[in-house]
């Protein structure tokens, strides 16, 4: 199930977005070992305290199992921050119907539920509520830094995405800065897949 957190309703969903900072926690500070600000069990950063929609997939007990956090591309946010050498012309993703996408997380034990080739049911719910929730709120765009598998994974998806930028990370994978089409026809092919394989 999917719960849609925004600035207002969020005083209502106090518990479900600390469990959601938990397993950022989690994810990247104890796991990826990112350099991330954490406080106690939580992971949050300044953004968080800005207007912001997070996006929180439940399991069937209402346990809050990953989800992620949206963002205008018009306004201040973690891509214009952290990322902005990315981005070979700004003024094409600064709008208001740009949305970037950060934070994505999933806690450890449902990364293992796999339900095709390596894709997780979670992030298929995830991503296609991402995708329907733009479109209903005339999102045209997603942005997101990510590695190459996972454009590789959008494109046998179906779903259109354009790499708009890299960054060589050394000894790891490079990350891309990736622009996806919200769309229409990316809903469908995305309900397609989450109806034959998601949750």
């Amino acid at each position: 199930m999917i719960l849609v957190i925004t600035p207002e309703n969020r005083a209502r969903h106090k518990r479900q977005i600390e469990t959601y900072f938990r397993i950022r926690k989690i994810v990247f500070h104890d796991t990826l070992g990112w350099d991330v600000q954490v406080d106690g069990d939580l992971e949050y950063d300044r953004y968080d305290f800005m207007p912001c929609t997070y996006i929180l997939s439940l399991n069937e007990t209402g346990e809050v199992v990953g989800g992620l956090r949206q963002m205008s591309m018009a306004g201040p946010n973690l891509t214009w921050e952290c990322f902005a050498d990315m981005i070979p012309d700004p003024a094409a993703l600064l709008s208001p119907a740009i949305a970037e996408t950060t934070r994505f997380a999933i806690r450890p034990q449902e990364r293992d539920i796999r339900v095709m080739s390596g894709v997780n049911r979670t992030a298929i719910e995830l991503s296609n509520a991402s995708l329907e929730l733009g479109l209903q709120n005339g999102i045209h765009r997603h942005v997101a830094v990510c590695e190459d598998n996972i454009v590789r994974l959008t494109k046998s998806f179906g779903i259109a995405c354009e790499t708009i930028g890299r960054r060589d990370m050394g000894n790891a994978p490079p990350i891309l800065c990736v622009a996806w089409e919200v769309s229409a026809a990316s809903v469908e092919k995305l309900a397609w897949i989450k109806e034959r394989f998601g949750t």
